[in-house]
């Protein structure tokens, strides 16, 4: 049957939209939103804070390498100074300072100017090297010998200085101590003193790095 609406078209009912159109549009508009939504939160939120700690791990990892490349230098620096240490102490047990055990003896000698044990002036001192073997290695320290005068012609005065010199710390490098060799003598010459005891000494040094071989 042929239905005609002969109503104006301004009173005519209107034709409502498809479902199945209806819902492809109101899909379409959810998806969009969706996509709109899932964006802004990833691109605002999300990306945001990846960003951050991205920012914040290129920071981190900045000051870890200026902190591995001072440590490095330090450790080469370290090295060159460990390097130079060694080489001081082989030198320094390879050689015994003169000018410490100078001071030291005269030191014991001087006596802080106490009269009372002993009082000698000095005429000659001598310093001998130590032997060295074909291998190298020393077989003996070296010498240490001087003779002088002491104020009056008392052998105990001589014995007193020997005695000062072995318990004296000066004495910690040497081995030996000789027995006093001591003789009276006089002068006519009018100068004072005229009179003194003549005496000499020797004195033996221990292997040179002693106290290394000691420690070990």
């Amino acid at each position: 049957m042929i239905q005609v609406n002969l109503l104006p078209p301004e009173y005519r009912k209107a034709e409502s939209t498809p479902v199945g159109r209806f819902l492809a549009i109101v899909s379409g508009a959810v998806l969009v939103t969706s996509a709109l939504v899932a964006y802004g939160y990833v691109h605002y939120s999300e990306l945001k804070g990846i960003r951050e700690v991205r920012a914040s791990v290129e920071a981190q990892y900045t000051n870890k390498a200026a902190q591995a490349k001072t440590a490095a230098a330090l450790q080469t620096e370290i090295a060159a100074y460990e390097t130079r240490r060694k080489a001081i102490q082989k030198v320094a047990r390879a050689r015994i300072m003169r000018s410490r055990k100078l001071d030291e003896y005269l030191d014991v000698i001087h006596n802080d100017n106490d009269r009372t044990e002993f009082y000698v002036w000095l005429r000659k001192l001598s310093v001998k090297p130590g032997r060295v073997a074909r291998r190298g290695k020393a077989t003996s320290g070296g010498s240490w010998s001087f003779s002088g005068y002491a104020e009056t012609t008392e052998f105990s005065r001589v014995t007193n200085l020997r005695d000062a010199i072995r318990k004296d710390t000066f004495f910690d490098d040497f081995q030996n101590i000789s027995l006093p060799n001591f003789k009276a003598v006089t002068w006519d010459d009018g100068l004072e003193p005229d009179r003194a005891g003549s005496f000499n000494y020797s004195m033996g040094l221990k292997v040179l790095g002693w106290q290394h071989s000691a420690k070990k």
